[in-house]
């Protein structure tokens, strides 16, 4: 049986986080959410830490890049994809650890890519 992948999407937007929820589930993934800050480090106490991390910068701003931090701290293994409006952010020094860097958009193809991207690089039987 193939393993179900666990991600935690991090949102403050309640229809983004169910928008993603849903279409992440479609593909197979196990999709935790959380809004704010604390409920991302609430997910991570909780037990077994997610397989990919997706999170939007917008937390407010300040309080993203303190949450990167934290988390590559605390998990330095766990890959992180930023989804967000903020691409001028992209090349910050506070977000070239992240494994991807995704536009937000109604259309959930780019973001899909860069998960499969990410697991695919973690894997190196992912093309077998």
């Amino acid at each position: 049986m193939k393993h179900a992948f666990t991600l935690l999407v991090a949102d403050s937007n309640a229809f983004v986080r169910a928008f993603l929820q849903r279409e992440l589930s479609a593909d197979g993934y196990q999709v935790e959410t959380a809004e704010k800050a604390r409920e991302i480090f609430d997910h991570l106490r909780s037990g077994s830490p997610p397989d990919l991390i997706i999170m939007d910068l917008d937390m407010p701003l300040k309080i993203g890049f303190e949450v990167l931090r934290r988390l590559y701290n605390l998990l330095p293994r766990v890959p992180v994809v930023i989804y967000t409006n903020y691409m001028e952010y992209e090349h910050h020094e506070k977000v070239q650890w992240v494994d991807a860097f995704v536009e937000k958009s109604g259309d959930p193809t780019a973001l899909k890519a860069a998960v499969a991207t990410v697991f695919c690089s973690y894997d190196a039987h992912c093309m077998d």
